[in-house]
């Protein structure tokens, strides 16, 4: 084909009777890429949440004693949180920006919402509805205040992005957050809201800085495409490790958190965490929004606002509900009580009537 190629454009007499255009091939539309990379991400979305119900589930099945059927689900779900997950993660960041990619994440609230009063039982409460529904479409409305900024990314341009000061500032203020909850917040006592709200939240940070899987994804693209050589400077293999480390190290928390505490509001919180911090990453770490004007940084920042409100909303929702389950019984122990009453007032009438000679 080359060949042929060459001789048709060395050749002026048969240039005019081809369109060389036409012996080209055809360029993938960056659009189409752009959608591409939104789907993949939306795909695992659902994956995502499929794997935490599993653990949830697995916990149930625990509790029934079916020990070898909750190992199964287990084992599963954790290999769709640790496997497949990731992977649409890094191909969605590797086509589209990540401005565009956080808010997409939060199709995982939608998917548990709709799946999880059929699959786990759990009860949709209008508290948690409400602040689901605040949380889906703050993530949902950012996406009309995002600024796509074209960045060729290179090794000296990754390296000036990790040591400038507005990128140790936000690893201080992570690395703060972090120990708050790790030394505050999980010595709850376990199974209240404040400690479930805080496996949530911090395994929820810890997904979401994902810049440095944006950054590894893109490097990875230009590998397969033939450049390999940003793999030779430390900064891609420091972007990788964090990549793998914050996937990974979430895991711990959101299962501990799932095994507690209902899905409904773990994912809730989860998700929430999750897309807030992938958002302030992205303007932060990645400065993504460096260029917007005003009104489209005003207005990404009041939509993580809004979702840290919604997941406030959430948590005192949940205290709420753990109160009243404390104050009223629940209808099975008002029936054992009435049982116990019943056995006991037989008992003390059989007692009368043998001392009355009956």
């Amino acid at each position: 084909m080359d060949d042929r190629l060459d001789g048709l454009i060395g050749n002026p007499d048969m240039e005019h009777m081809v369109n060389v255009s036409d012996l080209v091939p055809p360029q993938i539309n960056e659009k189409n890429l752009w959608l591409l990379g939104v789907l993949l991400a939306v795909f695992g979305t659902l994956v995502g949440t499929i794997g935490k119900q599993m653990i949830r589930r697995s916990e149930m099945l625990k509790q029934e004693r079916k020990e070898r059927e909750s190992t199964i689900i287990f084992r599963v779900g954790l290999a769709l949180q640790v496997a497949l997950n990731p992977l649409c993660d890094i191909a969605g960041y590797a086509l589209a920006p990540a401005s565009v990619i956080a808010p997409v994440t939060g199709m995982d609230i939608v998917w548990n919402t709709v799946i999880a009063p059929c699959s786990l039982n759990e009860t949709l409460t209008p508290r948690r509805l409400m602040s689901t529904t605040i949380i889906f479409f703050a993530a949902t409305a950012s996406v009309a205040f995002r600024q796509i900024n074209e960045v060729e990314w290179t090794t000296e341009y990754v390296e000036m992005v990790l040591l400038q000061n507005r990128t140790t500032l936000y690893a201080i203020c992570f690395v703060a957050w972090y120990l708050w909850n790790i030394i505050v917040q999980m010595r709850f006592e376990k199974g209240t809201p404040i400690r479930g709200f805080s496996l949530g939240a911090t395994a929820g940070t810890l997904a979401g800085n994902m810049w440095c899987t944006k950054i590894t994804a893109v490097l990875l693209e230009k590998c397969i495409s033939g450049n390999c050589d940003p793999w030779s400077h430390w900064v891609s293999w420091i972007c990788l490790f964090g990549a793998v480390f914050f996937a990974t190290s979430n895991l711990y928390y959101i299962s501990r958190g799932m095994q507690q505490h209902e899905a409904l509001f773990m994912v809730t919180v989860y998700m929430g965490a999750n897309i807030t911090t992938n958002s302030l990453s992205a303007i932060v770490v990645l400065g993504e929004m460096d260029d917007a004007p005003w009104w489209k940084l005003t207005g990404y920042t009041l939509c993580i606002l809004m979702m840290m409100v919604g997941m406030a909303l959430l948590t005192s929702g949940e205290k709420d509900l753990d109160a009243r389950e404390v104050e009223l019984p629940s209808p099975c122990v008002l029936g054992e009580a009435e049982q116990l009453q019943s056995s006991h007032t037989s008992i003390q009438m059989r007692v009368i009537r043998c001392s009355e000679g009956i």
